[in-house]
């Protein structure tokens, strides 16, 4: 009855993605909006923009949670191999203050990163968050991950105790097709293990009925790997969900390589993550951003205030404030510089937004 079920509910599954895909990508859309924005009056629109701001006030739409900062993997386009912070992992009292707070607002709640700094598959008590989670009621809960140590007991765990809905997607972070390529990005992976971890969740998914999680390889595209870009999407296109080939940015102004491709306009946008994302590091700190890695920029601290109390305090209110008023010279230093695409997210899932 359970296969009859998945065959029948399959089509449908598959469909969604094409759906959402014509509904937010075609031009037809882009060209309704932006008549709807020409043609609305000011007050209309500003209305509903103050409107939307204000129910992102009251509570994070989108969590980080920093489970590790520990990394098996040195790449060369990232700084967290050289974070200056203290190395080590979450404790699980910390993680179940975050949990036990985001339970009353798990419905307003989109998306819960169980990653910043680290690779979360190499936290022990991994599972035992998952299970917590799934006990009150979170779902939306997404990882990413270089696939080394996604291995076949950490997948198994996932299915025995039934996380695969609160576990809702795994981003593969696999950046070239070939071993010389992959390792001169991911350097220190064994490709074979990624690769075959990959290839592991997806069968033992199919194996047990499931949807979820939702399997993305990721390539972020730079000069070492754009020649197999084409190699890489062909490769999974009919194995992963989704295939994401992702442009790299320089991290806050804290990666200087002519190998990036990035975005050259600097503040183009006004950067939703003050607006709707928590980061939240091993310790319990919350800091304006996922590109922090030194945790320079520290807006407060859940061993003595709430997530709600450190949201609206005046920090954050004046973070906000700059950036809607584009003053750029009062930002912190990390956000002058930045060319992170599309300045994070605003209410969907990110992996939509970046793919190129």
């Amino acid at each position: 009855m359970r296969l009859i079920l998945y065959l029948v509910i399959k089509p449908f599954y598959t469909a969604r993605h094409h759906i959402f895909e014509i509904y937010h990508r075609s031009i037809i859309t882009k060209k309704i909006k932006q008549l709807l924005k020409k043609f609305i009056p000011n007050f209309i629109f500003n209305h509903f923009h103050k409107k939307k701001l204000d129910y992102l006030a009251k509570f994070p739409e989108s969590f980080s949670i920093e489970t590790v900062n520990i990394c098996n993997a040195k790449c060369w386009f990232c700084p967290q191999p050289d974070h200056t912070r203290t190395k080590g992992y979450m404790h699980f009292d910390i993680y179940k203050k975050i949990i036990d707070e985001i339970h009353p607002y798990r419905n307003h709640v989109k998306s819960i990163a169980l990653f910043m700094d680290g690779d979360p598959t190499l936290h022990k008590e991994l599972i035992s968050f998952l299970i917590y989670a799934k006990k009150k009621k979170i779902k939306h809960i997404y990882m990413s991950s270089n696939m080394e140590f996604f291995n076949e007991k950490l997948i198994n765990a996932i299915f025995e105790n039934n996380l695969q809905g609160t576990l809702q997607y795994v981003i593969a972070s696999l950046d070239g097709i070939s071993e010389t390529t992959h390792q001169s990005n991911r350097i220190g992976v064994d490709t074979k293990k990624a690769y075959d971890n990959t290839n592991l969740l997806l069968n033992i998914r199919k194996k047990n009925l499931s949807f979820y999680p939702w399997v993305f390889p990721r390539m972020l595209i730079n000069e070492t790997n754009q020649h197999e870009e084409e190699d890489f999407y062909l490769y999974w296109k009919n194995k992963a969900d989704k295939v994401l080939r992702t442009k790299m940015h320089n991290w806050g102004g804290q990666i200087d390589n002519s190998k990036i491709h990035e975005s050259k306009e600097i503040f183009s946008s006004v950067c939703l993550f003050p607006f709707n994302q928590c980061f939240i590091q091993i310790d319990g700190k919350v800091r304006i951003c996922c590109l922090d890695v030194n945790g320079k920029n520290i807006y407060g601290n859940l061993n003595d205030s709430s997530i709600k109390e450190i949201w609206a305090n005046s920090d954050f209110q004046a973070l906000r404030e700059n950036f809607l008023m584009k003053n750029i010279n009062k930002l912190p230093t990390i956000c002058q510089d930045c060319t992170y695409p599309r300045k994070g997210q605003w209410t969907l899932p990110f992996f939509w937004e970046k793919e190129i």
